[in-house]
Order: C-alpha cells, then sequence, then structure tokens
C-alpha cells in the first residue's frame, strides 16, 4: 500500500515539475497578463497605446517559446525604431495629425519617423503570425 502511494506521489512530483510546477505556461501567462495592450495590435493611434503596446511586446518576447520568438522579437524591434524616431524628434503619435507640428519638424527626423513607420509596416507577416500563435497556443484571441 505505502509504494502504491509513494509511486502516485512520485508520478504526482514528476508531472508538476514538468509542466512547470503546475503553472500556466509562461507566454501565454504574459499574454494575458498584457491583452489588454495587445487587442488592437498597432491600430490605435494614441502616444498612450503605443506605449502600453511596445511594453507588452517586449514582456512576450522575453516569454515566447523558441518557435515564434524572432517574430516577436522583429515586431517589438520595429515599435522601439518608431519609438526612438518620436522621442528623437520630440513628438508624439498624435502630434503627427498635426500640419503645423510635421512642418516645424527636420526633414531627418520626418524621414525617420516615416522608414520606422515602414518598418513597422513590414512586419505584417511576424504581426500575424504571432497573433495566429497565440490562438493555437494560449487559445487567446487578439482582437
Amino acid at each position: 500500500m505505502n509504494r502504491t502511494a509513494a509511486g502516485v506521489l512520485t508520478g504526482v512530483v514528476a508531472l508538476a515539475v514538468l509542466s512547470g510546477c503546475g503553472g500556466e505556461d509562461p507566454y501565454c501567462a504574459a499574454v494575458t497578463e498584457n491583452k489588454t495592450a495587445l487587442d488592437g495590435f498597432g491600430t490605435r493611434g494614441t502616444q498612450a497605446d503605443f506605449t502600453a503596446e511596445t511594453k507588452a511586446v517586449r514582456s512576450v518576447t522575453t516569454a515566447a517559446h523558441d518557435d515564434i520568438k524572432d517574430d516577436w522579437s522583429a515586431v517589438g524591434a520595429a515599435m522601439a525604431r518608431v519609438a526612438k524616431a518620436l522621442k528623437a524628434a520630440d513628438v508624439s503619435i498624435e502630434d503627427l495629425d498635426d500640419a503645423e507640428v510635421r512642418r516645424d519638424m527636420s526633414q531627418e527626423h520626418l524621414d525617420e519617423i516615416r522608414a520606422s513607420y515602414e518598418a513597422f509596416n513590414q512586419t505584417s507577416k511576424q504581426r500575424t503570425a504571432v497573433v495566429e500563435d497565440v490562438l493555437q497556443k494560449c487559445e487567446i484571441t487578439l482582437k
């Protein structure tokens, strides 16, 4: 009887270790924790939303599985480039809608902001891949 109990206990402990001590997959946990920021991924137009999305992507990238980490990293790098270009120009995303603000910006800043947005737009394949991966592995739908 004690051997049976010991065998069951060993099996339970082994299963807990193999499944991360019974906890949720760190990748899925990171997505869940950042879901609000990731919903609308790249489609909302405020600086606050963009900043939250950038932080969320960074957090999820850290926890991402090896087979999808490069896609998350590419998206994060593109977002970081946009953030850096905006900061260098001392403007927010909302400022870009103001013709007067754009007119007062240097051509160098305008060119870098444009190039950074183009680089972000070129990550559409990676953005699609991460959204599909999250749905497949975590059963979470990002809007």
